[in-house]
């Protein structure tokens, strides 16, 4: 919004005024100098001051144009008048001066006029430059501000700049005080770097968090620079930084999602070589003939065992290998090798697996991915479900052209504060034993194939319609 106020009517328009003073002005003088007799002896004085209303006003034509009305009301007054008598060269000097006095009046308004565009000229380049400052500040996040930290209003927001707290800066100006802004967190901290500012002269770089009208939390950095010549005053300038935060802190999850699958790779690795060596020696333990049933017994128990091991480290690996292409994949099918895993947790923890499957329901998927996708809902129901009458039940079905997937558990359900959360990297509600990484990679891998998942939880014993308290709903277009 300009802050520039018209300094004076429009040139056009003065001077339509100054043409109708010109006729009407040099009348009324003639009248009065006819009627007022201290005038007579000045005939031509009350004229000379209407030539120079009406030069100041619109300039030399309209000056010129007074001269001739004043010349010729003149001439009609005396040839009308039996007391006066009229001298041509006495009125030609009279004229003389009035023309003398419009070029006068004209040279000097023309310097006014040159130095009022001069100044209009300035005053449109500071608008420009200051919108063109006010638009920078929207659009890099900032705001300028003076902190007089001797008086009692110390904040001053320079209007036009981004609205960092979410309010409008004639608001800001009301409050006494910004601090009941600053998040409960950082209050301390920004009085204490107020403090300091008193008695130093470096530059200052702080940030520190502010909360909107809309419960919103924002992150701010100040920067700026003490004013020499004045006391305690400071100027800087603000940037909200929200957005370069939530990027930092995805690049860090993203590299701790890296870091982890590097591990998880180098150890299943490991560990893969070792199970193949015991794997074989225990088969040739079972060959031989001296042993009785027991032993036999034990050690084919044990080879079952490290054969499930080496299938979960066998899932590892292509959790974290990437490079096979999608395929149309069954998700039965898939789904029961991942169940296959769990068998001895469901049979520890006594749960029971119900699983309702509609025949040859296809997505196209890589089978690594919807076998991670599988493996982390599962998981996190077996995590969920306690001791007594526990239960996971499973459904894959078709729905139009969708493919279905859905687990649901009774488990003591999440909370409804930490549901809109659950799909956050490294938010768990799992404290001691949850990274905080296996929804959101579900949700990733489900994205990135087409689909959607869904989630709804309830903390009352079959509080959703099927009965559960925690429901994953997924949905794959079919293949085709």
């Amino acid at each position: 919004m300009s802050f520039i106020a018209p300094l004076r009517p429009g040139r056009e328009s003065r001077r339509k005024i100054a043409f109708v003073l010109a006729v009407f002005l040099p009348v009324i003088a003639t009248v009065l100098t006819d009627r007022v007799g201290a005038l007579r002896g000045l005939p031509y004085s009350l004229h000379l001051l209407a030539v120079v209303v009406v030069g100041i006003l619109g300039g030399l034509a309209p000056s010129l144009l007074t001269v001739l009305v004043s010349l010729l009301s003149r001439c009609c007054m005396l040839l009308m008048s039996t007391e006066h008598t009229l001298s041509i060269y006495a009125e030609l000097l009279h004229v003389l001066v009035l023309v003398a006095a419009a070029l006068v009046v004209w040279f000097m308004s023309r310097e006014r006029q040159r130095s009022e565009e001069q100044l209009e000229a300035a005053l449109v380049a500071l608008q420009e430059r200051t919108d063109d400052l006010i638009a920078s500040l929207n659009s890099s996040r900032c705001a300028c501000w003076t902190i007089d930290l001797d008086s009692g209003k110390s904040e001053r927001w320079y209007s036009g700049s981004y609205q960092l707290f979410g309010r409008p800066y004639s608001e800001l100006e009301e409050m006494p005080s910004l601090l009941p802004l600053v998040h409960p967190d950082d209050d301390q901290r920004l009085r204490d770097l107020t403090e300091s500012m008193r008695n130093s002269w470096e530059s200052v770089v702080f940030e520190y968090r502010v909360l909107w009208p809309n419960r919103e939390v924002h992150t701010l950095e100040m920067s700026g620079n003490r004013v020499s010549g004045r006391r305690c005053v400071w100027r800087g300038v603000t940037l909200d930084i929200t957005e370069r935060k939530k990027a930092e802190a995805a690049l860090l999850r993203a590299e701790k999602l890296a870091a982890m699958g590097r591990l998880a790779s180098t150890v299943a690795h490991e560990i893969n070589n070792p199970l193949e060596s015991v794997t074989n020696l225990l088969y040739l333990a079972r060959s031989g003939i001296c042993l009785d049933k027991d032993t036999q017994s034990y050690l084919a128990t044990a080879e079952c065992e490290l054969a499930r091991l080496s299938n979960i480290t066998r899932l590892t690996l292509g959790f974290v290998r990437t490079s096979a292409s999608a395929a149309e994949t069954e998700v039965a099918a898939v789904v029961d090798e991942v169940l296959s895993i769990f068998n001895h947790r469901f049979e520890t923890k006594n749960i029971r697996v119900e699983c309702h499957y509609q025949p040859d329901v296809c997505i196209t998927i890589a089978p690594h991915e919807l076998r991670q996708i599988a493996t982390n809902l599962i998981a996190n129901a077996a995590d969920a479900v306690g001791l007594g009458d526990a239960r996971i039940a499973i459904h894959i079905a078709r729905e139009e052209n969708k493919a279905v997937l859905i687990v649901e558990d009774n488990g003591g359900g999440i909370d409804q504060v930490h549901l809109p959360r659950i799909f956050e990297a490294f938010f768990s509600t799992k404290e001691e034993v949850g990274t905080g990484i296996g929804l959101w990679v579900t949700k990733e891998l489900v994205e990135k194939n087409g689909g959607q998942i869904f989630a709804q939880s309830s903390s009352q014993p079959g509080g959703l319609p099927s009965g559960a308290t925690t429901q994953f709903r997924i949905e794959f277009p079919l293949a085709r």
